[in-house]
């Protein structure tokens, strides 16, 4: 053997060591991020999070006011958030210059003069490449009409239980320093969620699904087809990522030209093809027996679609679930809203689902899943463990809440006026044990054919 010869193959034999090396530590890394995340979405873990800003960026974060655009593909609903740098510290580790903002609607707007606002952290958006134990966004909210903090983390495994992989959602305690304001301000407790992404999608769906379209629809009342060139038009379900846009929105257009145009055998004959039947059906059981208005059946928002690369099939996933188990009632009294019709869980017209619930497979389909979830998991005495294992790990932490009331209000919100009354702390929102107890009975016995679920349609005002 020659000298160049064995110089190669020394080469090559350190190129395979290099890599070998690289790819371990990658994998190690991976393997200690995965560890620390899964450790923070456990039921008994309250991570520690203290934000500090000065007041120049605290002014910069504040709202403006913008006019609502049709056409566009984001919508605060009359508030735009800016980011602003802040050092974030979390169990102890600190991340300089991090990205904060405000997020939410409603919940932002509840919170008024509290400094308990819902916040998002983009740990790279002013250093590039920082992140949190392979994450840059980290989400907080801060519980809006869920004084018991659990909405969220019960909702979610509901909807994990028909099949569809849900966001990881822990519970921090968060102070916050504004220079000239507040110094090391308790705000309480609050919800941490993971962030969908594209890189989410990876982690929940496979490497296979690297490069899926990502939207997240807003203010989109009915899906609408606008042709199947038209991607400017399409920015409007909020386009997030793509590996190739044009063609995957051309799938989707697909879709869209379908639900609004097929006839009735193209329909049945092609919707298999361009829908994951088996998501869109856990969707609708979990988003019904939760009652989860504030979603796509309702308003319509909070929830993501999905064109997935390993299929070329649409997947629609949950989003903010803090107004689940009847609280968001779109000016109906909880008390209805708890016998919700299972066999029509929409409002107003979703040509999607009505056209789907006129093939008797997909009915059965979704029956069947929702009949499975009341055997297994939507079940009380299932749910009530759960529900005092979140109480014993966040009790310590709200004592000082600035925005739940306390320890009174996080009984209350989970179960109900002392007086024997269902509501809550807030008097329009049912207690999530009461809540529970009474949607079983209802769904069982519209199940059985006992009973009627209540038929709601459009919206009107709440009754005084």
């Amino acid at each position: 053997m020659t000298f160049y010869r064995i110089s190669l193959i020394r080469i090559l034999l350190y190129g395979c060591l290099i890599l070998s090396q690289t790819f371990g530590l990658a994998s190690a890394t991976e393997e200690k991020n995965n560890t620390f995340w899964n450790s923070v979405y456990k039921e008994n873990h309250v991570i520690q999070i203290h934000i500090s800003a000065n007041r120049e960026a605290w002014d910069a974060m504040q709202p403006k006011r913008i006019e609502r655009n049709p056409d566009g593909p984001k919508v605060h609903f009359g508030n735009k958030f800016g980011y602003a740098k802040a050092n974030i510290t979390i169990d102890g580790e600190l991340l300089k210059d991090a990205g904060l903002r405000f997020k939410g609607n409603s919940s932002y707007r509840f919170a008024g003069r509290s400094l308990k606002k819902p916040f998002k952290i983009d740990t790279n958006r002013f250093i590039k490449g920082q992140k949190f134990y392979g994450r840059t966004k980290l989400n907080l909210s801060n519980a809006f009409l869920d004084s018991a903090f659990m909405k969220e983390k019960l909702g979610y495994e509901i909807y994990n239980a028909t099949g569809i992989p849900t966001p990881g959602v822990g519970w921090a305690a968060v102070t916050l320093t504004v220079e000239g304001i507040t110094k090391k301000k308790h705000l309480g407790v609050y919800c941490l969620i993971e962030q969908v992404d594209d890189r989410y999608l990876v982690r929940k769906f496979g490497k296979t699904s690297k490069g899926s379209l990502l939207m997240k629809p807003e203010a989109v009342d009915d899906w609408k087809y606008f042709g199947d060139n038209e991607l400017k038009k399409y920015e409007r379900y909020g386009i997030k990522y793509g590996e190739d846009k044009k063609e995957q929105i051309k799938r989707f257009s697909e879709l869209l030209k379908l639900i609004e145009y097929g006839s009735e055998a193209a329909f049945k004959e092609q919707i298999g093809k361009l829908l994951d039947m088996e998501y869109f059906a856990g969707y609708l059981a979990a988003t019904s027996i939760l009652v989860n208005i504030d979603s796509y059946i309702g308003m319509p928002h909070n929830y993501y679609l999905m064109i997935d690369k390993t299929n070329n099939k649409l997947k629609i996933l949950p989003w903010d679930l803090n107004e689940t188990f009847g609280t968001f009632t779109m000016g109906r009294s909880p008390e209805m809203l708890v016998k919700w019709d299972i066999d029509k869980p929409w409002i107003s017209k979703r040509r999607l689902s009505e056209r789907l619930f006129e093939m008797e497979s997909f009915r059965k389909r979704y029956r069947a899943v929702i009949a499975k979830l009341m055997k297994e998991d939507f079940i009380e005495e299932k749910l009530f463990k759960r529900i005092a294992a979140f109480e014993k790990a966040i009790t310590p932490h709200i004592k000082k809440d600035e925005i739940g009331k306390g320890l009174k209000g996080m009984h209350m919100g989970i179960n109900g006026d002392p007086s024997g009354v269902n509501k809550a702390v807030d008097r329009r929102v049912f207690a999530i044990k009461p809540f529970i107890r009474q949607r079983i009975t209802s769904v069982n016995d519209q199940l059985t054919g006992k009973a009627e679920g209540e038929k709601i349609q459009g919206r009107r005002k709440r009754p005084r």
